[in-house]
């Protein structure tokens, strides 16, 4: 490949990134979409978001467990999910 079609190539995705984060930034709100406890992750990052639709309770900060009928914004604490 030509250096001028690689640095072109490289252009292309800088203002590719540039874009997204520009409309990013210009959000205003984000939607998760709801999943069950059991389609979490098998092995989440700490750190890591989701929407739990059937979560046994809906307390600030309690460990989430399936088979409830609450929706909550999970949050993984690196040992459990818990509801924020």
């Amino acid at each position: 490949m030509r250096a001028d079609a690689i640095v072109n190539n490289q252009l292309m995705i800088a203002q590719g990134i540039a874009q997204l984060a520009h409309h990013i930034e210009q959000s205003t709100g984000y939607q998760l979409t709801p999943v069950t406890f059991n389609e979490l992750p098998l092995a989440p990052l700490v750190g890591m978001l989701a929407c739990v639709s059937d979560s046994s309770l809906a307390t600030w900060g309690g460990v989430i467990a399936g088979g409830g009928t609450n929706t909550v914004l999970a949050f993984y604490d690196g040992t459990n999910w818990v509801v924020k």
